[in-house]
C-alpha cells in the first residue's frame, strides 16, 4: 500500500502514512499533530495505566512477572534505581519550573504525588518491617513538603 493516504479524524489534513510510504521512513510533524484535549486525554489515560500497574506491583510485587527468581532481586533494584532518577528529574524540572512561577496548582500536584509515593512506600517498608525504609521516607516527605507548603502558603495569602 505504498504511498497511502491517512485521514485520522480530529487530526487535522491526510497525510501520507510513513509506514507504507515508500523509501525510508520520514517523520512528518503534520502526523502527530495532537490538540491540547487530544494531549490531555491521551496523556491522562497513559498516567493512569502506570498508576494502575504501580497498585498491581505494590499488591503483588513483580514476581508476578516472567524474570527467574535469580535475576529478580537485581533486577528489581535495578528498576527502583531508574524510577527513583526519572521520579528525581521529574521532581527537579518541575519543582524549579512551580517556583519560578509561583504556580500553586504545580506545588500542589507535586505535593500529592510525594504524598501519594511516600506514605504507600512507608506503609509497605512497615508492613515488611522495614524500619530504616520508614525514617527515610519520613525524613525525605518532609524535605521536599517543606518548602512546596510554604510556597503554597505564600503564593494562596
Amino acid at each position: 500500500m505504498p504511498g497511502a493516504i491517512v485521514q485520522i479524524s480530529g487530526m487535522g489534513e491526510p497525510v501520507s502514512d510513513f509506514l507504507f510510504a515508500p523509501g525510508p521512513a520520514r517523520y512528518n510533524s503534520k502526523m502527530a499533530t495532537l490538540n491540547p484535549k487530544q494531549s490531555l486525554i491521551w496523556f491522562s489515560v497513559v498516567s493512569t495505566i502506570l498508576v494502575l500497574f504501580g497498585i498491581v506491583y505494590t499488591l503483588l510485587g513483580l514476581a508476578i512477572l516472567p524474570v527467574d527468581r535469580e535475576t529478580l532481586l537485581p533486577w528489581e533494584g535495578a528498576i527502583y534505581g531508574a524510577l527513583m532518577m526519572g521520579w528525581g528529574t521529574t521532581l527537579l524540572c518541575v519543582g524549579r519550573l512551580a517556583f519560578r512561577r509561583n504556580d500553586v496548582g504545580l506545588m500542589k500536584a507535586l505535593l500529592y504525588g510525594l504524598i501519594v509515593w511516600l506514605v504507600v512506600e512507608a506503609a509497605v517498608s512497615a508492613y515488611y518491617k522495614v524500619w530504616f525504609n520508614v525514617g527515610v521516607d519520613i525524613a525525605v516527605l518532609a524535605l521536599f513538603s517543606i518548602p512546596l507548603l510554604k510556597g503554597v502558603n505564600q503564593a494562596e495569602r
